[in-house]
């Protein structure tokens, strides 16, 4: 199996992240960003409001990073070429600096029944230069579905190998953050409760309220 954290230091107990971290990480946390009072007829307004949660979250728990990658993954038969990166050079990314971290099969029974071969998830990796160009690739990520551009249509990953934090931004409306030492997200839960995942709240309460 490809172990995509092969060139780092790293704790994490997997091989790859997968779509739903909420789900497969004992601690996490789940934000609401787009939120249900704004709606997609407002794009720029659940933008606005997307952007300014999911910059603030991370701010604080990026806080003391001192290294900070951006992962990011996409699915197919083949490599794309690097014009799938252009958008990040917005962001002072350079694709000559990307990091190839491997292609995972997916060993999808039905894709395979249907296109008569599997499909794989392919990984990259930049280092990122500045803490800015983290709310630079927030722009580009929340807006995608929204209509907003420039957009990227990958799925990212921000991570702190060292502290062992991981911040996935999936879509406008919502935000995953996992860690694996629970007091790291004990100050966000605290500060943002606001802003937690209704409907993934019990699970969240059951979590960091316990003694």
């Amino acid at each position: 199996m490809t172990d995509i954290f092969a060139p780092f230091d790293h704790a994490f107990p997997c091989t790859e992240f997968s779509h739903a971290l909420f789900f497969d990480w004992d601690h996490a946390l789940r934000f609401e960003l787009g939120g249900e009072g704004v709606p997609t007829t407002r794009a720029l307004k659940r933008f606005n409001q997307a952007l300014h949660r999911a910059s603030t979250v991370a701010a604080a728990l990026f806080q003391n990073t001192e290294e900070l990658w951006l992962l990011t993954s996409y699915y197919g038969e083949k490599p794309r070429t690097k014009k799938r990166l252009k958008q990040l050079r917005h962001c002072g990314l350079d694709p000559a600096n990307i990091t190839h971290l491997g292609a995972v099969a997916q060993i999808d029974e039905d894709y395979i029944a249907e296109f008569g071969c599997d499909q794989f998830r392919f990984w990259d990796a930049f280092q990122l230069t500045e803490k800015s160009q983290l709310q630079e690739v927030l722009w580009l990520t929340l807006g995608a579905e929204l209509g907003v551009h420039p957009r990227l249509t990958m799925d990212v990953y921000f991570v702190d190998f060292a502290q062992n934090l991981v911040l996935h931004p999936y879509d406008d409306r919502g935000m995953d953050v996992v860690a694996i030492n629970k007091d790291a997200l004990l100050p966000l839960y605290q500060r943002f409760g606001d802003w937690l995942l209704e409907w993934n709240r019990p699970e969240m309460r059951s979590n960091f309220d316990a003694e």
